[in-house]
């Protein structure tokens, strides 16, 4: 028997299908490049098995981040950590 989980409303993940989804991503704010020009960070939502929703943040190749840039990671962790607080079940 398969039983139908519904998505969150914020949910963006193509399951493709798959009826019993395990994990959701929501939002992404923009990528912001590091000094390299290859290095970069991001933020986004999605949802963990032992903690819910969650704020991701991924980076790579460094990430070295200007002062400037590294403010700009810094307030959309926070947008993105608000959004979770607003957007939690119950």
């Amino acid at each position: 028997m398969s039983v139908i989980v519904t998505c969150p409303n914020w949910c963006t993940t193509n399951h493709l299908g798959n009826d019993e989804p395990i994990e959701h991503d929501g939002p992404r704010w923009p990528t912001v490049e590091g000094v390299s020009g290859k290095s970069w960070a991001s933020v986004g939502i999605c949802t963990d098995r032992e903690h819910g929703v969650v704020v991701t943040l991924d980076a790579d190749y460094g990430p070295n981040l200007t002062p400037q840039r590294a403010r700009e990671v810094g307030l959309q962790l926070l947008e993105a950590a608000s959004w979770v607080e607003n957007h939690r079940d119950g």
